[in-house]
C-alpha cells in the first residue's frame, strides 16, 4: 500500500509523548539540510510554557501533530495574540512552528485543524508562519535557501511555498534579510558608498551627536531606555504592536549572555538618548554545532564555536521620530561597521526588515548591503 494513501490523523498535543514528538519532528525534515540551525529544545519548550513566556498573559495557543501509520509526518501551532488584535482592530489567528513532509494532504490537514481552532474562537483570518510574534522567527523563506539563517531568522525547505499557496494562502507582507561582506569594501570603511559617508559626516557636524556603548552596570535602566525608544520609534509603522516591558526584558535577557556591549550603541543629542542600534554575534554559527542540546557536551561545544564567530547580526536600529531624517541612522550604522571590522568580523547580517519599513530598507541599501534571504508572511480568510 502506498504510504500516501494511508489514513491521515490530526490530533492535538495532549501528553508528554506528543510534546516530545512536536519538539523533535524538525530533525526529520532537515537532517540533510546543511544550512538548518537546530533550535535549542529547551528554548522551544519554554516558549510553550505559560509560566515562562509572557506572551500567554495576552494570548493563547495550541498544537497539532499529523500522524500517518502511527508516524508523525507534520506539526503546527495555532496562536491568538489578543493584544495584537485589540491594537490593530483585527480578528487574526496565527499559525507557527509549521513543519511537514512534502505532502499536500498533510499540510492541508494541519492548517485545516489550526484554522478550525481559530475560527471556533472568533478569528476570521489565519496568518503565518509566525512563531508567536514578529519578535520571534516569522515568515516563510521564499528565496535564499543556500544560506544559513542568522539569529532569529526562519528557515524552511523550498517545497513549503507551493504547498501553502496551493491551499489558497496569499501574500500578506514580505520581510528581508541583507548582508554585507568585509571584502566588499576591501576592509576599509572609506570604500563604503560615498553618499552614506557624506550623510554620516553631515549628521555629526549638524547635531554634534555622541555615541556611547551600552552600560551593562546599569542594565535595567538601559533596557528600559531601549524599550521606550524601540516602542516609540516603531509606533509610526502601520502594523506595529506595542511590546510589553516584560516581553522586551525577556528578549533582552536572552541576548545578554552573548552580548557585546561595544556593538550595542546609543546615540545622544545634547546629552539626551534619541536612538540605538543593537548588533549581536551571530550565535547561530555556534548553535548549528550543538544539535539542539546543551547537555551533556553542548555547553563546551557552544563555548568553543562562539569564540570563532565571524558574522555580526544587526537586529535593531531605532530612532525617535522627531530625530529621523537627520542622518543619525547613518552615523550609527557607520560606527557599527567600524566596530565590527575592528573586532575581526568578516560579514554583517541585517535582519529582518519588513517591506513597510521603507526608511530602514533605504538605509541598509545605501550601506551597500544586498538582499540574501527573502521571507513572506501568508494569510487566508477563515
Amino acid at each position: 500500500m502506498n504510504r500516501g494513501t494511508l489514513p491521515l490523523e490530526i490530533r492535538s498535543v495532549r501528553n508528554k509523548r506528543d510534546h516530545r514528538s512536536f519538539l523533535h519532528f524538525p530533525w526529520r525534515i532537515y537532517r540533510h539540510d546543511p544550512y538548518w540551525v537546530p533550535p535549542l529544545l529547551s528554548e522551544v519548550e519554554a516558549k510553550f510554557d505559560p509560566q515562562r513566556n509572557p506572551f500567554f498573559k495576552g494570548g493563547e495557543a495550541t498544537r497539532f501533530l499529523a500522524y500517518r501509520d502511527h508516524e508523525v509526518v507534520g506539526r503546527v501551532a495555532a496562536i491568538i495574540d489578543h493584544r495584537s488584535n485589540e491594537q490593530l482592530h483585527e480578528r487574526v489567528g496565527l499559525f507557527g512552528f509549521f513543519e511537514t513532509i512534502d505532502d499536500l494532504a498533510v499540510a492541508e490537514g494541519l492548517l485545516g485543524a489550526a484554522g478550525d481552532w481559530l475560527r471556533a474562537r472568533g478569528m476570521d483570518t489565519i496568518r503565518g508562519p509566525i512563531n508567536f510574534s514578529p519578535n520571534d522567527e516569522h515568515g516563510l523563506l521564499i528565496a535564499g535557501y543556500n544560506s544559513r539563517p542568522a539569529l532569529l531568522e526562519a528557515h524552511n525547505p523550498p517545497y513549503y511555498v507551493p504547498l501553502i499557496e496551493r491551499l489558497g494562502f496569499s501574500k500578506q507582507r514580505d520581510v528581508y534579510a541583507y548582508e554585507g561582506d568585509r571584502s566588499d569594501i576591501q576592509g576599509d570603511l572609506a570604500n563604503l558608498p560615498p553618499k552614506m559617508l557624506r550623510v554620516a559626516e553631515a549628521a555629526y557636524r549638524r547635531t554634534k551627536a555622541t555615541i556611547r556603548a551600552l552600560d551593562q552596570k546599569r542594565w535595567d535602566e538601559e533596557v528600559a531606555l531601549a524599550h521606550y525608544i524601540y516602542d516609540t520609534a516603531l509606533s509610526t509603522l502601520p502594523l506595529h504592536v506595542t511590546i510589553s516591558e516584560e516581553e522586551f526584558s525577556r528578549l533582552a535577557s536572552s541576548f545578554r549572555p552573548f552580548l557585546d556591549p561595544d556593538l550595542a550603541l546609543v546615540v545622544e543629542v545634547e546629552g539626551q538618548p534619541v536612538g540605538f542600534i543593537l548588533t549581536l554575534p551571530d550565535i547561530n554559527q555556534a548553535l548549528q554545532k550543538v544539535d539542539g542540546r546543551l547537555f551533556p557536551l553542548g555547553w563546551a561545544k557552544l563555548w568553543w564555536y562562539m569564540r570563532r564567530i565571524d558574522v555580526a547580526s544587526c537586529k535593531v536600529l531605532a530612532m525617535l521620530p522627531e530625530y529621523r531624517g537627520r542622518g543619525l541612522e547613518a552615523l550609527l550604522m557607520l560606527e557599527t561597521a567600524k566596530k565590527c571590522w575592528e573586532k575581526g568580523y568578516q560579514r554583517m547580517d541585517f535582519s529582518v526588515t519588513g517591506e513597510e519599513n521603507v526608511m530602514m530598507n533605504r538605509i541598509i541599501n545605501r550601506l551597500g548591503a544586498r538582499l540574501y534571504r527573502h521571507y513572506r508572511i501568508y494569510e487566508k480568510g477563515l
